[in-house]
Order: structure tokens, then sequence, then C-alpha cells
């Protein structure tokens, strides 16, 4: 009798050693879950690590994607541009420059009229062309002399940059660059040459001479459509003259398509008609988006 209790309390005593070494709260090393970024290539500041890969989402932003972790984050520095939204060739866009014969009617001697054509790519950037005309027959207040310009063409050809490329195509605020040239003749008459005290005033005729003149033109405006495809735009332009010959009488005062000689700056108002070429294609949903 008395070897069976030693064994029993030998059995009870075993028991409860093993039942304390299961839960003892000491973790063994070897056991312990690694952490998902042990064994990570520590990257260098600004190095992307091996495993992130590059993609687009819907809107052509650049997305990252950690193919190890599965996390995918936009990469703020390599975000592209919105996905254009309008086609290639979007429209056609012809109009007339209406400020020369409006100024012209509250009293301006100088000016003309100018045609533009512009292409748009994407609603985006749009290559244009002008041609116009251009003359001038200008007498200072004091009357002292008569400049008188010929009847001359004058070309230009630039593009304008829409920064509203992804709005409502009826709107547009835009930059543009220009190139011009024009060949015209100019005099100048009926010019008084005081003699001061020593006798009266003279007269003279500066003969005609012909000139070549090249400048460059850099602006910003609107546009905006009134009535259908009908569309007014403003904008104010920089100018400055960028070739010429040489003259034996004298620069020209005024030239084609530029304006006055001593003024850098000119403006714009012309109505113009927008002729759409193809209309922007929906925009392609994700799968079950539409349900």
């Amino acid at each position: 009798m008395l070897r069976r209790c030693i064994i029993l309390l030998l059995s009870l005593v075993a028991l409860t050693v093993t039942a304390q070494r299961r839960v003892t709260p000491v973790e063994n090393p070897d056991n312990k879950p690694k952490n998902s970024t042990e064994n990570t290539k520590v990257t260098k500041p600004g190095e992307r690590p091996a495993s992130v890969i590059e993609m687009q989402d819907m809107e052509g932003h650049t997305i990252l994607v950690d193919t190890i972790l599965g996390v995918e984050y936009r990469d703020t520095i390599l975000t592209t541009a919105p996905k254009l939204i309008y086609p290639r060739f979007h429209a056609v866009t012809v109009g007339v420059n209406l400020w020369d014969p409006l100024m012209r009617c509250f009293g301006q001697q100088y000016g003309g009229v100018g045609f533009w054509g512009e292409l748009s790519l994407h609603n985006w950037i749009k290559p244009i062309v002008e041609a116009g005309i251009g003359t001038a027959n200008y007498t200072p207040d004091d009357g002292n002399y008569k400049y008188k310009s010929s009847l001359a063409p004058f070309f230009k050809i630039g593009v304008n940059y829409n920064f509203l490329y992804n709005s409502n195509p009826d709107y547009s605020v835009y930059a543009g660059l220009r190139y011009g040239i024009t060949n015209f003749s100019y005099e100048v008459n009926d010019v008084i040459v005081d003699q001061g005290y020593w006798g009266d005033n003279e007269v003279i005729n500066i003969p005609s001479q012909r000139a070549t003149v090249g400048y460059v033109e850099f602006m910003v405006g609107i546009r905006v459509m009134i009535y259908k495809n009908f569309s007014l735009g403003w904008d104010l332009r920089f100018h400055k003259i960028a070739h010429q010959g040489t003259h034996l009488y004298g620069d020209p005062w005024y030239i084609p398509g530029y304006g006055t000689k001593g003024s850098s700056f000119s403006g714009s108002f012309s109505l113009s008609y927008t002729l759409p070429l193809r209309k922007p294609e929906p925009p392609v949903l994700p799968p079950g988006a539409d349900e």
C-alpha cells in the first residue's frame, strides 16, 4: 500500500513540472515568429528596393508595388501628367484679329487686319499660323512730319500652350510664342527742321525705302466660347525685333503685324470659329465599375 502511494506521488510531481514547462512565459528565440522586415536589404535614402516595381493606374499615375509585401503606393516624384482625354487631332480654329480695326475707329492712324488658323492637338498644344496686312499714315500732334507706310503683308508662325487641356474646350487659358516677318516700304514727308534764331524753318522729304523686319512675340491670353462654335479671345503681347536691315534714312516707325517700334507691348482681340475633328473617347472603366 505504501509503495503504491509513493508511485502515485512521484507521478503527480512529474505532471506538475511538465505543465510548468509548457506555460513558461519565456519564449524560445528559435520559435519566435520572424518579423516581415527581417532579412530585408537596407536601402540607402532615395534608393528603391529591388522588390518594388512600377505600374500605372487608370489616371496615368505611376504606382509603386512591393511584390513581396503586396503593398502599393503612389510615387509623388514619378507621377506623370494626367492622361490626355481629348484626341490627337481635336479641332481646327480660324479667326480674325479685330484689335487694329477697332482702334482705327477711335482715331488710331496705323494698323490693319490679321487672320489666323490653329490646329488643336489633344486640346493642349496648338500650332498656329497668321497672315494679314498693315499700313500707316501718321501725323503727330505737333504736325512736324508725316509718316507713311505702304499697305504690306505680314506672316507669323508659332504655337499656343493651353493650360486647361483636360478641361472644357469651350474655355482656354494659354501662353504663346510667335515669329513674324514682313517686307514693306515707308517714307517720311514734310519734316520741319527748326533753324532757330538764324533763319526760317526748313521742310525736307525723306525718300521711300524698303525694309524687311523679323520679330518675336510672347503672349498670354484667354478664349471663351460665346455661341455654339464661335469664341472671343483676348491676349497681351510682348514683342521684340529679332533682325532688320540697315536703312540709309533711319529705321521704320511702324512695322506691319508688329505695331510701332517704340512700344514693347500690344494687344489682340479676336473672333474665331472652331470646327471639331473628333469627339473625346469615353474613359475606359475597370471591370465591374459599371455594375
